[in-house]
């Protein structure tokens, strides 16, 4: 699924909501850590193993596959039975009430943002050691793409554990690359290849394009490619050499190469390669691109794009003007509730279910299971990206996630990118006024 840029996505749960309903191929994974568990707490009577229950905004038939994944486990273990309770409506809003109470859940799915506040908070219980102490494949951290792990990690502890780390891909419509005479994009590919293969691709309904004498900007039957907040600005400054959030709390917004890049947003923005916003809002973001009225689109690897519609692959994204690479990772995984009566079960499950979740959503968010051959078993579908899409983990970040992120979050999309992309407002106008609000709200 793709994002979206509005209000309410990033005052809620970007990253968490907005890829949620990826789904998967029917996975099943190393299921018998519950058995293998030193604190497993558990018993050989089938009548005495714990109930762990298990919060997800999974929706109806994310919730359906969930179900058979954790039918499989609670068969296996001698430790556990995870019972589900699976709503997407206002999920982050009722995981923190519960969390709040002494009835939350044992186990829930967290995205990376969240997951950095409550370890900061301490709702997330602990799980160094035991994970120090398991010899489960899904709890070997060295294993686990280091980015991946780096929003349930506080203080040297560990808080959860990812079950996805997904990059964002560059999906190309290969009949109008083919139509257009375009190559199709490749780890070469920088910002210049990009807008080049992008300007060849727009034209209007008379077949000119972008540059050419008589393009008709009020009247274009094809664009190149869309964006609308999504795919985030923060990955091109990164791919310039920039940076917009540093570890002491600094925004850097206004050095040369986030303000470049900035502006090359602003100018993708602005068109004639892609369409206006409001076009946009009416005709839906990712089914201008279904329905071959956009050749590129930044989306998720999980996304179906690829495999729900004909002649589609993902690509790596385009580098940036020195040949940087980096792309938005965005990571979704598990915590166990400080405040459980049950944490040794709830352990035995987080780690059979993590590993069987990693068999089943892409892209998995360990170095062993990123083998072509594996994921092309686990993922058919996708075949023809995975190549792909596992280069992309070695230049896949998050965002830096802290317990103020969301203030910063929020002031960083309503004050500088909302005026950049529905007012047009320039963003050397914006990155004065905007800088000192975003280091306040991180001191």
């Amino acid at each position: 699924m793709k994002k979206r840029f509005s209000l309410a996505m990033v005052l809620v749960l970007a990253a968490s909501m907005a890829l949620s309903a990826c789904s998967g191929n029917n996975g099943g994974g190393n299921n018998q850590g519950g058995q293998n568990e030193k604190k497993a707490g558990q018993s050989a009577d089938p009548a005495k193993k714990v109930e762990v229950r298990l919060t997800t905004w999974a929706g109806a038939d994310e919730a359906k596959e969930l179900q058979q994944i954790l039918d499989e486990l609670n068969e296996k273990s001698t430790a556990y039975t995870i019972v589900q309770d699976s709503n997407p409506a206002e999920y982050d809003t009722r995981l923190i009430t519960q969390l709040t109470g002494d009835s939350g859940p044992d186990l829930f799915w967290i995205s990376a943002q969240r997951a950095a506040q409550f370890s900061a908070e301490g709702a997330m219980l602990d799980i160094t050691d035991r994970l120090k102490e398991s010899s489960h494949p899904a709890a070997n951290i060295e294993d686990y793409y280091e980015a991946s792990l780096q929003p349930f990690t506080h203080d040297g502890k560990i808080y959860g554990l990812p079950w996805l780390q997904q990059p964002v891909m560059l999906y190309a419509n290969k009949a109008l690359f083919d139509e257009a005479g375009v190559g199709y994009p490749d780890e070469t590919w920088t910002w210049e290849q990009f807008t080049d293969a992008a300007t060849k691709l727009t034209k209007d309904k008379n077949g000119k394009h972008p540059g050419e004498e008589e393009f008709d900007d009020k009247s274009v039957a094809q664009w190149g490619f869309t964006l609308n907040g999504w795919p985030p600005s923060t990955m091109f400054i990164w791919q310039n050499g920039g940076e917009v959030l540093t570890e002491d709390g600094k925004s850097p917004i206004d050095s040369p190469e986030a303000t470049a890049a900035l502006n090359f947003y602003s100018e993708l923005v602005k068109g004639p390669l892609t369409p206006s916003q409001q076009i946009v809002r009416d005709r839906g973001f990712d089914k201008m691109f279904r329905d071959g009225q956009v050749a590129m689109f930044m989306g998720g690897a999980a996304d179906d794009l690829d495999s729900t519609v004909e002649n589609v692959q993902a690509f790596m994204v385009p580098a940036g003007p020195t040949g940087i690479h980096a792309t938005f990772g965005d990571v979704l995984g598990m915590g166990i509730n400080a405040k459980t009566k049950n944490a040794d079960a709830a352990f035995a499950a987080l780690v059979d279910l993590s590993d069987a979740i990693h068999h089943w959503k892409i892209m998995p968010p360990r170095v062993s299971l990123a083998d072509l051959a594996t994921l092309q078993e686990l993922h058919p579908k996708k075949s023809h990206s995975l190549e792909a899409i596992i280069a992309s983990m070695e230049y896949a970040r998050p965002y830096r996630y802290s317990e103020k992120y969301p203030e910063w979050d929020n002031i960083f999309w309503t004050q500088l990118m909302d005026p950049i992309i529905n007012a047009g407002t320039a963003p050397e106008k914006l990155i004065p006024e905007v800088k000192p609000l975003l280091e306040k709200a991180m001191q």
